[in-house]
């Protein structure tokens, strides 16, 4: 019987990991957001997949304008700072490459298939490219008053309409062509900037990061001025009219300069509240200056008393989400006006529209009556043996499980729970760890056997710019962000992974999720720029995490030799699927009442008198949990959340 229940498990959970429209972002993840005068329907600047969330640095200073908003002083400077990686120097003028470039090492003697490589850009030859010159879009000197991208410069009108119909579709590709050229090159610029802040964070590459940031925020914006006088209804080139209907959504930086100054604002001080909060210890009111991170994480996922744990539950929220309420009311209208300047009815249409379905809502929630009955009876399952830790006076056979006791501050993950809710306690969860560092694995090593992985399905080998430019450790002589994420230069050859590696488990199986994520970059390295992205905002995790699943099964971990004797029997089947539904399944409802939520504020359905009650009402409806204690409209729950001050769709 146990037997054909795990079965059961291990066959729901794969048809839930390949459906490909109800993809989530990973339940540990809280990743700070690119600067948001750019696009959050895309990833313009083609860098920083990334397989786990952390919230904002450590380092973060509240009272200053950081990485994650352009508002702040112009003070440009002339060029960027170089930064010395592993005897590398990848210098900011040259697009990021090492004056002393050449192969690293690598664990497969197939070569990389470098077929359509583009030379490397030499900034300071390339008339097209302005590197000083962030408005170039708006005044260049060899177009007098006129966008370079301008097709339509050499008609003799200034009327709009007439110089619209004269234009054909070999000038509108003859366009694309330009614009994707100088795209690249632009982001290229861009993501070298930003690599050399996290691989060297100081004050001077924080500020040439803004800079390259902003500079490529008014590129984009250029593009966009261009294209929304392009015609797209007569177009029957359908790659052609997507470029087109691409290039003409840039987000939030559609805003007039004052409320895109306002709407960055409003976010940055929301987070600032977010990443500073701090709470007293339970039972000690003068030890104080409890974080989120590690503090409050640990206490939640370690502790078993209960009035512990409802006083870091409460205290959160009450220094989070109640503080920042006023100012996400104001930012839901800022989204809507920019979801509407990029002709969108409002926010929730324009986070739907790379889903390429006009009925997204009911999509997912078909999906999710499949994965319901599931659900359902692991919710039963954890509910009961709650209850026996906690007594039937405080967990009730029929009711919806309390918010707090799950493991997680927020009740998305239930992994902190799995050691004393497992179905066979008495057998031990698989680790390789141990083995890991007898047979001496380094970073190095992990990831040529990820990229060996790869290879042995017939995939690529990393290319030589991987080995020689990537950053698989923890430097000795500076300070990173060892978020580990995968990175696209933009131009077609250069692709790197940075990641703090050390020799357990847990890397090896991120270092084969990040890999994934170079080796989609590789498969669509040749297509236009605005085409080089995930086929939707959740493709690229699923695949990190469909390969996850694969490289953390215990059968293919005795296949790499770090299992030495077969355990493959029902009870540690049971154990290790159980452990993958109470991190990935539990996480399914609580990531679809986050944007469901978001989707009814946006489109007006909530009204901000109703914003917390709402809330509840959905956790209770998809999640089956309520609040610890009473709540109200004082209350502000949702922004205890990193996503929803950060204004990031969560189903992605």
């Amino acid at each position: 019987m146990a037997c054909v229940q795990a079965r059961k498990i291990l066959s729901l959970w794969l048809r839930l990991t390949l459906v490909p429209i109800f993809v989530f972002a990973n339940p540990q993840l809280d990743l700070p957001p690119l600067p948001q005068v750019s696009s959050t329907q895309r990833n313009p600047y083609g860098f920083g997949i990334s397989s786990t969330q952390s919230n904002l640095p450590s380092n973060f200073d509240a009272n200053r304008n950081f990485q994650y908003s352009t508002a702040r002083p112009q003070a440009v400077s002339s060029g960027y700072p170089s930064t010395t990686i592993s005897g590398i120097t990848p210098v900011i003028s040259n697009n990021g490459y090492p004056i002393n470039f050449g192969s690293g090492p690598s664990s497969t003697l197939r070569p990389f298939d470098d077929r359509n490589r583009d030379d490397r850009i030499d900034i300071n030859s390339d008339p097209n490219f302005r590197r000083n010159d962030p408005n170039f879009a708006r005044n260049d000197p060899n177009f007098v008053g006129a966008s370079p991208f301008d097709i339509n410069r050499d008609f003799n009108t200034n009327s709009i309409d007439n110089r619209v119909n004269q234009v054909s579709l070999n000038q509108i590709r003859d366009f694309l062509k330009q614009a994707d050229e100088q795209a690249s090159k632009e982001c290229t610029n861009n993501v070298a900037a930003q690599w050399n802040f996290e691989t060297d964070v100081n004050d001077a590459t924080q500020h040439a990061a803004l800079d390259a940031q902003q500079r490529y925020t008014l590129f984009q914006r250029g593009l966009w001025e261009v294209a929304q006088q392009l015609p797209r209804g007569g177009i029957r080139d359908f790659p052609t009219f997507r470029q087109l209907r691409l290039l003409s959504i840039i987000g939030p930086a559609a805003l007039p300069p004052d409320q895109l100054d306002r709407y960055n604002r409003i976010i940055n001080d929301m987070l600032a509240v977010y990443n500073t909060a701090e709470i007293c210890a339970y039972n000690e009111p003068f030890k104080c200056g409890l974080h989120l991170q590690p503090d409050l994480q640990h206490i939640m996922s370690h502790s078993r008393d209960w009035d512990e744990l409802q006083h870091a539950w409460t205290e959160w929220r009450r220094n989070t989400g109640r503080r920042i309420r006023d100012l996400y009311e104001q930012l839901v209208d800022l989204t809507n006006q920019a979801a509407r300047l990029n002709n969108f009815t409002d926010a929730s249409a324009y986070w739907m529209f790379p889903y390429d379905t006009f009925n997204l809502r009911e999509e997912v929630d078909q999906v999710w009556e499949q994965v319901k009955p599931l659900y359902d009876l692991l919710h039963a399952y954890v509910r009961r043996r709650l209850r026996e830790a906690y007594g039937p006076e405080r967990i009730s056979r029929s009711a919806p499980i309390p918010a707090h006791v799950l493991g997680d501050m927020w009740g998305q993950s239930w992994s902190g729970i799995v050691p004393f809710t497992l179905p066979y306690p008495g057998k031990k969860l698989v680790d390789v760890t141990p083995e890991m560092i007898r047979q001496g694995f380094t970073p190095l090593t992990i990831f040529q056997l990820a990229e060996e992985f790869f290879v042995s399905m017939n995939m690529s080998a990393m290319p030589p710019d991987f080995w020689a430019l990537s950053v698989l450790e923890q430097p000795a002589d500076r300070q990173i962000h060892c978020q580990p994420s995968a990175w696209d230069f933009c131009n077609r050859h250069d692709y790197r992974i940075k990641m703090c590696t050390h020799p357990d488990m847990k890397d090896l199986v991120t270092a084969h999720h990040e890999m994934a994520h170079i080796e989609y970059f590789l498969a669509y390295r040749n297509l236009p720029k605005v085409f080089r992205d995930g086929a939707n905002p959740g493709f690229h995790e699923a695949v990190g995490e469909t390969i996850a699943l694969s490289v953390s099964s215990p059968r293919h971990l005795q296949t790499l030799g770090l299992i030495q004797r077969s355990i493959d029997d029902t009870a540690h089947d049971i154990n290790y699927l159980f452990t993958q539904a109470m991190d990935k399944l539990a996480f399914l409802p609580f990531a679809l009442v986050m944007d469901r939520w978001r989707w009814d504020v946006f489109t007006g359905d909530i009204r901000k008198e109703q914003y917390n009650c709402h809330w509840w009402r959905l956790r209770e409806q998809y999640q089956g949990v309520k609040p610890p204690v009473l709540r109200s409209e004082l209350d502000f729950d949702p922004g205890s959340k990193y996503h929803i001050p950060a204004n990031i769709p969560y189903i992605r």
